[in-house]
């Protein structure tokens, strides 16, 4: 080796030995304790640290988790908002309306028959028939003006045919509606009407 070269491995080798630190005294161990009690304990990790860590570390599972879980409520949100469009702006008797129990031309009077039955005679039952805007009740020839007619009779046991007489004034659907009431009973009919041109 050159001396060059010796001399900057000598000053290397300084250098280095400078850096070394010296190994702690036997008294090190206690002197790191007692500074630690007197620091106390470390200030508690915020609530927002924590869940970052938790989601840290949960990542994997979680959002996958979380992604479905999201995609099920949605779900049932949006079928709870929307529900079925026929169910919530439909009436009982719209849906009715849909099959016609009778047609009858525009030119025509329609006779309804209402066949309420009875297991026993009744002495005394309360009726009534109301009518929609576009129907009207119709007797010898002539269109009476109400929309309600009511009227009361016995019913014998078994079928009690009751003959409703009705005209259409313009084409379309209705519904008729009928009621029976005798005792604490009550008994319902809707018939449908179509009302064609012609």
């Amino acid at each position: 080796m050159s001396e060059p070269e010796d001399r900057e491995d000598r000053v290397l080798r300084e250098r280095l030995a400078a850096l070394r630190d010296d190994a702690p005294g036997p008294d090190f161990q206690a002197l790191l304790h007692r500074r630690l009690v007197e620091a106390g304990p470390p200030t508690p990790a915020s609530g927002w640290d924590a869940v970052r860590d938790f989601w840290r570390r949960r990542a994997p599972v979680l959002w996958p988790a979380v992604g479905v879980a999201m995609g099920v409520a949605t779900f049932l949100v949006l079928g709870a908002v929307r529900g079925t469009p026929a169910a919530t702006t439909e009436s009982p008797g719209m849906a009715a309306l849909e099959r016609p129990g009778t047609q009858v031309p525009v030119s025509k009077v329609a006779v309804i028959k209402l066949d309420f039955t009875a297991d026993v005679a009744v002495e005394q039952a309360d009726f009534q028939v109301s009518l929609p805007e576009g129907l009207s009740f119709w007797a010898d020839g002539e269109e009476l003006p109400l929309r309600s007619f009511q009227w009361t009779q016995p019913l014998s046991a078994g079928s009690n045919v009751i003959p409703i007489a009705v005209r259409g004034q313009r084409p379309g659907r209705y519904l008729v509606t009928a009621l029976a009431r005798a005792g604490d009973q009550r008994i319902e009919h809707d018939v449908v009407l179509e009302v064609t041109g012609g």
